[in-house]
């Protein structure tokens, strides 16, 4: 792997913050505050530990940690060894984070001292041996896994991977250069004009690509970054006064979040005067929300962000405050340096409605499957030679020439902001011994109110139980809203599995679907 230039790396944010605002908070948490002299100095540390512990450039390093400050220091101290970081999620199953593990090709994981069992079934679970932890200091260790691991040939300034879902079952690794990440950080501090007096609320899953903006944009900025504790998400009204007493000025979220804080934490412009930027991805934001929003916080800015994980933000809308809902929202235009065009079939631009097409600096360079690197080789016509990457979201062109989404060309659905593929859920389930087979739906009865329903041909295996394995089995933002055990599934004339008849069915018709002609 061809290292990344000491100017254009993540870490290097950090030691320019340190140099630069050594005194200014850098991250708070649970009532800690550390500054960027004091963040650099411990990251620094950690680095050296983790090089003495074995970690070599290159290598990928899993993060096994709750969000905190010692997460983010885990993911500065991996970059600063030249490694790679890879967030892994703690809520997620013991055998899934292996899966991931695996995929990706991680051959250490850095965590807590508490945290070791845990960390064990992941490891047994990876390859099958005991965890040997290897204490870094600062009550944190890191345990090598015995996992395969081809080397980053041709990754130029490979530095960070996050995980999506993938039809097999098996989450994909994706790959992220320094560069990918930096890009679209020093576009959106500009754009939002963060300065070091700016406080960035934090509340996404550092395993989410809406992190990377809290995360370095706060370093690049010199801004202080805070951590909303993970129990406060499930109560909107405390997530509003934290926002307030922590004097939030930047906050970036997916819909569904500001939709709680709307409707049942009391969020408005006078509680939260200080709060000038409101930043939004991951799902569509219903139209009379986003615009009582707009109502009720006249003075802040509002830009809906759109962007895959392969990508992060490629397009942007700054929606205005005289936005009319009756003229739908688009996704806007690309960002600064990177192109966004609408591509057919056979990959050509076109004008009309065709699949959201992206390449420039921000594209991804490839999926890690089997601890190998599978590097991102697709091109559009007319193009510069650059690799591109198909979102599978299906767009066209309003009359301003702005790109509105249209829907998917594939089974992925978007869910309080997190991409999921209905493949990888059903390949997951119909790994348990009782289930013949299972389908798993979308449905939608109102904009932002999607839910998903899996529907499954099983023997001896109550509803309960099957929600329990499942439960069990996927990351909580993968278990379906609903499970259903059916006698058989319904087939189109063809003999295929009719998803649209499943999804259309009443609760009632469930035990006796019939063949659809």
């Amino acid at each position: 792997m061809n290292p990344s230039p000491a100017a254009n790396r993540l870490d290097r944010l950090l030691a320019d913050a340190a140099r630069d605002h050594p005194d200014r908070p850098a991250v708070t948490a649970g009532g800690r505050t550390l500054t960027y002299a004091e963040l650099e100095r411990a990251v620094t540390e950690l680095a050296d530990a983790l090089t003495a512990a074995g970690v070599r450039p290159g290598d990928r390093v899993g993060i096994h940690l709750p969000k905190s400050i010692e997460a983010v220091l885990g993911i500065y101290a991996v970059l600063r060894s030249g490694a790679v970081a890879a967030p892994l999620d703690m809520a997620v199953p013991p055998e899934r984070a292996a899966r991931m593990v695996k995929n990706a090709g991680i051959t250490f994981l850095v965590t807590s001292v508490s945290n070791t069992a845990t960390v064990q079934l992941v490891k047994e679970c990876a390859d099958g041996a005991p965890a040997d932890l290897r204490p870094l200091g600062r009550h944190l260790g890191v345990v090598p896994v015995d996992c395969p691991s081809a080397p980053l040939d041709g990754a130029a300034g490979a530095g960070y991977v996050l995980f999506t879902s993938g039809s097999t079952g098996w989450p994909k690794g994706v790959l992220l250069s320094h560069e990918n990440v930096l890009h679209f950080v020093r576009w959106t501090v500009e754009r939002f004009g963060v300065t070091p007096a700016d406080r960035i609320g934090s509340q996404s899953s550092l395993t989410f690509d809406l992190s990377t903006f809290d995360l370095f944009g706060s370093a690049l900025s010199g801004a202080c970054l805070v951590l909303l504790p993970d129990v406060l998400k499930g109560f909107p009204r405390d997530v509003v006064e934290w926002l307030r007493t922590e004097r939030i000025s930047v906050f970036y979220a997916v819909p569904t979040l500001y939709q709680s804080m709307l409707h049942k934490g009391g969020a408005t412009g006078a509680e939260l005067p200080g709060l000038r930027i409101i930043a939004f991805a991951g799902e569509p934001f219903p139209a009379g929300d986003l615009k009582r929003y707009t109502e009720l916080f006249t003075g802040a800015e509002f830009y809906n962000l759109y962007g895959p994980t392969e990508t992060n933000v490629c397009t942007f809308e700054q929606v205005d405050h005289c936005w009319d809902p009756r003229d739908g929202l688009s996704i806007g235009r690309a960002i600064e340096g990177v192109r966004v065009e609408l591509v057919d079939a056979a990959g050509r631009v076109t004008r009309d409605e065709g699949e959201i097409a992206v390449s420039g600096p921000t594209v991804f360079l490839g999926y890690l499957i089997g601890g190998e690197l599978r590097p991102l080789t697709t091109r559009i016509t007319p193009g510069d030679g650059s690799p591109a990457y198909l979102t599978g979201d299906l767009g066209h062109y309003g009359a301003d020439g702005k790109i509105h989404l249209r829907g998917r060309r594939d089974h992925q659905v978007k869910r309080r902001g997190y991409r999921i593929d209905l493949f990888d859920i059903e390949s997951v389930v119909r790994e348990f011994p009782a289930v013949h087979n299972c389908a798993a739906v979308w449905t939608e009865p109102a904009p932002g109110e999607g839910r998903i329903a899996l529907y499954a041909v099983a023997d001896s295996m109550t509803e309960t139980r099957l929600r329990q394995a499942v439960a069990a089995a996927l990351p909580r933002h993968m278990v379906p809203d609903d499970i259903h055990l059916v006698d058989r599934l319904a087939l189109t004339g063809r003999g295929k599995i009719d998803r649209e008849a499943l999804a259309s069915a009443a609760p009632t018709q469930e035990r006796d679907h019939g063949r659809r002609q």
